[in-house]
């Protein structure tokens, strides 16, 4: 098992990068897997839904461009409580 805490790399990936995401992607969300934009959404929630059908129970980030560093945990993902069905 890894070390890497969770969502390092994209973190790692809109620290870097984050005055060129916005601009080039001005008040939109983003979702990143790995290294890269996957796409771009108008709200947090198409985002979300979009993560989820593409990339399941593998971790991906999204962050709206511009917006600074917020951090939130959901213990049944993590632990992996929660199954598709």
């Amino acid at each position: 098992m890894s070390s890497k805490p969770l969502l390092a790399t994209e973190q790692a990936f809109y620290d870097k990068n984050a005055e060129a995401l916005l601009v080039q992607y001005p008040n939109r969300h983003l979702l990143i897997h790995g290294a890269r934009v996957v796409d771009t959404f108008e709200t947090m929630d198409e985002a979300v839904k979009s993560g989820v059908r593409q990339f399941g129970r593998e971790p991906f980030l999204v962050r709206r461009s511009g917006d600074k560093k917020t951090t939130f945990s959901v213990p049944a993902l993590s632990l992996g409580v929660l199954c598709r069905s």
